[in-house]
């Protein structure tokens, strides 16, 4: 995009607009209502990187918002005592440059087709070396595989439920509806990530801005402000995190990153676990033949109840059950886990 066509959009919409003060979140801030160098610097953003400010407003609003209810609940003003908009966005960044770099080699590409975007993943697993309640930090998470098909993106999520699996997903939406503003109403809007995108504009020859697709990145990723930097929470809500992070347990057996390392023998693991009783369901959903939609959504209520009632009738998962449960499982993983591994 040309920077004289970039300016034209940006003054044409900004033109009645008075920036009551020339700085926001302690950095400077141009006359068309975008960060500057020394903003991008914090950031690690390319020093023509256009980042606007509404944006960071967005995050604000939004993660107060999203938060309120729980800052109410503990009986405190705010959730937040500091949001470090430069270190969120770093985060979010260093992330968003690794996928890029994944699909086209080069970070610094910086226009995008629509072909482009349709090469782009449609999701990503992580593996975290210090899981936090609600408050994440992306410098301690690490992209282990990249799902570029949405079959492959589905296998993994299937796998995840029926092998009881912490696959670390993350999902992506790179699609030209991604970059543009959501028209909500005002219940969804206070629950909702949504930056108004009319500020990175499409370039002349229609392709997307890098800019547009770093948005994408973070609608897809919630747009919650990160634990690092200067972020701090309220003493409470600190104390409130820290006591939810240790009592949560998400009911997995292992991790994907656990498996694909070998700190876990998953097959023994999950043919001892399926022996116990607690894989039954799956095992009689793949006698069967039901499709996993209708064992965990949709119809997973006209299949629980067909399943308790066989249960009731004497039903027991039988050995080769349990064996071609488990090698199913283990052949799929293994499948997968060759085609995504990074």
């Amino acid at each position: 995009m040309s920077s004289e066509f970039k300016n034209s959009i940006y003054t044409l919409k900004y033109k009645q607009v008075d920036l009551s003060t020339d700085t926001a979140y302690g950095y400077s801030v141009d006359k068309d209502g975008y960060m500057g160098s020394d903003f991008n610097k914090a950031a690690g953003l390319p020093n023509d990187f256009k980042i606007h400010k509404s944006t960071l407003d967005e995050i604000y609003s939004f993660n107060t918002s999203f938060k309120e209810h729980t800052a109410n609940d503990l009986g405190v003003s705010n959730y937040y005592t500091n949001i470090d908009m430069a270190d969120t966005i770093r985060q979010y960044y260093s992330k968003f440059n690794q996928i890029i770099n994944h699909s086209f080699g080069n970070s610094n590409k910086t226009s995008f087709s629509v072909e482009d975007l349709n090469s782009l993943p449609k999701g990503y697993s992580i593996h975290n070396t210090d899981f936090k309640f609600m408050f994440q930090n992306l410098d301690s998470q690490t992209i282990t595989n990249f799902y570029n098909t949405q079959e492959r993106y589905n296998e993994a999520e299937q796998l995840g439920m029926f092998g009881h699996i912490n696959i670390g997903l993350q999902p992506l939406n790179f699609t030209p509806q991604s970059m543009q503003t959501q028209n909500l109403d005002e219940n969804s809007a206070k629950y909702t990530f949504n930056p108004d995108m009319s500020v990175y504009p499409q370039n002349e020859d229609g392709s997307y801005s890098k800019e547009a697709l770093f948005m994408s990145f973070l609608k897809s990723s919630g747009g919650e402000a990160l634990e690092g930097g200067n972020t701090t929470l309220n003493p409470l809500v600190k104390a409130h995190i820290e006591a939810m992070t240790k009592e949560s347990f998400d009911g997995s057996l292992a991790s994907l990153d656990d498996i694909m390392t070998g700190k876990v023998d998953f097959a023994s693991l999950l043919k001892g676990y399926a022996q116990d009783g607690w894989l039954d369901a799956g095992i009689y959903a793949m006698e069967k033949g039901v499709e996993w939609q209708n064992v965990y959504v949709g119809s997973g209520i006209s299949f629980d109840r067909e399943f308790h009632q066989a249960k009731a009738n004497g039903w027991k998962a039988s050995s080769e059950s349990i064996n071609s449960y488990v090698g199913s499982i283990m052949d799929r993983l293994n499948n997968l886990i060759g085609q995504t591994r990074v």
